[in-house]
């Protein structure tokens, strides 16, 4: 199931630069980018082709052109786009510097994308894909990857010294793990989405790892 990021947020995404656009070349680029993610959830990146783009939107392919150059940037824009809704949730759920804080910004991350099948889909698609390292999307993950990681790293070690999280938890094997169960409750979901509860999966989850790392 990420994404520009103040270090506070629950799980910041690298920064991307934006630039203003009129607000008719941005609706069109948001119709094309709907198209694209539905393409690549059901095609992923290999099998996906501009013309399908295109063609669901209602548009030329020299006119989606025009707005994304290449089919690379057409991904980076799904990948970016999913990554700054993210953000934005995380943003809106943060009200204080506490591991409740933290965790409840991974919460709700978890339910928005409980909402959002066909997104999560696609991102989960295109990240299996990303791992052979000649897909375009390579770089982007492992960027995403570490930038996750480490400033959710710098938000537990403050959390460690204001002395909220005991001192002797592997903070960056938390990490990875919380990252591993994000990722993989999302794949057992899309799978078996008529039994299994992402929500409530997620929750008792996060609920164990505040058990375990806060000080009573």
């Amino acid at each position: 199931m990420t994404q520009s990021t103040p270090p506070e947020s629950g799980i910041e995404q690298p920064t991307v630069t934006r630039h203003r656009r009129a607000p008719k070349g941005e609706k069109r680029r948001e119709e094309l980018l709907d198209a694209a993610l539905q393409v690549f959830s059901l095609e992923g990146y290999t099998g996906a082709s501009i013309a399908q783009v295109a063609g669901i939107a209602g548009i030329s392919v020299a006119g989606l052109l025009h707005h994304f150059p290449s089919k690379v940037s057409l991904l980076m824009g799904v990948l970016e786009r999913r990554d700054a809704v993210n953000q934005k949730i995380a943003d809106e759920v943060r009200t204080d510097h506490t591991l409740t804080g933290l965790l409840s910004s991974l919460r709700a991350i978890n339910r928005s994308n409980a909402t959002a099948p066909g997104v999560v889909r696609a991102f989960t698609i295109l990240n299996a894909e990303s791992l052979l390292n000649n897909q375009p999307a390579w770089e982007w993950f492992q960027t995403r990857y570490r930038v996750i990681h480490a400033r959710m790293l710098v938000r537990f070690q403050a959390l460690v010294e204001s002395g909220e999280v005991l001192p002797d938890v592997d903070l960056s094997g938390l990490i990875e793990e919380i990252l591993a169960m994000m990722d993989g409750l999302q794949i057992q979901w899309l799978r078996f989405p008529e039994r299994f509860d992402l929500v409530q999966r997620f929750d008792n989850y996060i609920a164990r790892v505040d058990a375990a790392i806060r000080i009573q």
